[in-house]
């Protein structure tokens, strides 16, 4: 049984199918849970590792969007605020997308034209160069009407459910650590 702890719940759900898709499991057990940002995720992840450790739950995966940090401080972050406090270093990997997980949803363009398929995007060869990737895809979906077709809460985690991983995996070093680690068991 796994549990996602991240800044939104629209990541936790994307890290979700991702896990379940790496590990060849649709049927995983996963427990999401969004903090309403990095505040809220500091300040509680801790607490809420300890009490699913209690409830059984045995692998954890903390997501902290690295936005315009070096993803090593994040993560050197989330281990001093979270997982060392949790006494779950051995049973914790930590996601450290750069700059947001938007940017590896922006890798796989055919993931994201397959579930708005009214979007024809052309993708970006090197999404985790843009400086807001979340913004930059709105922007890249405006319609005629004038109102952008992408929407996080709406469409993250049914991307995530149709990404090449190999992909992503090539275009994104963040999401290639990322699966290593959850590979090596984090």
């Amino acid at each position: 049984m796994f549990a996602i702890l991240a800044e939104d719940d629209s990541d936790a759900e994307v890290l979700s199918h991702i896990v379940k898709r790496r590990l060849g499991n649709d049927r995983l057990s996963v427990r999401c849970k969004g903090y309403d940002g990095c505040g809220g995720l500091c300040a509680k992840g801790a607490r809420d590792i300890r009490s699913w450790r209690l409830q059984g739950v045995q692998r954890f995966i903390v997501c902290h969007d690295a936005d315009a940090t070096p993803p090593e401080m994040i993560r050197d972050k989330v281990l001093k605020a979270i997982v060392r406090p949790a006494e779950a270093e051995g049973v914790c990997c930590i996601a450290v997308p750069v700059q947001e997980i938007e940017a590896w949803l922006i890798a796989d363009e055919d993931a994201i034209s397959t579930v708005i398929p009214s979007f024809r995007f052309g993708g970006h060869r090197q999404p985790e160069s843009l400086q807001d990737p979340k913004e930059w895809l709105r922007k890249k979906s405006i319609a005629a009407n004038g109102k952008p077709l992408y929407s996080p809460k709406t469409f993250n985690a049914a991307v995530a459910k149709h990404l090449r991983l190999d992909v992503v995996e090539q275009k994104c070093p963040s999401f290639k650590a990322f699966l290593r680690r959850l590979d090596a068991g984090c």
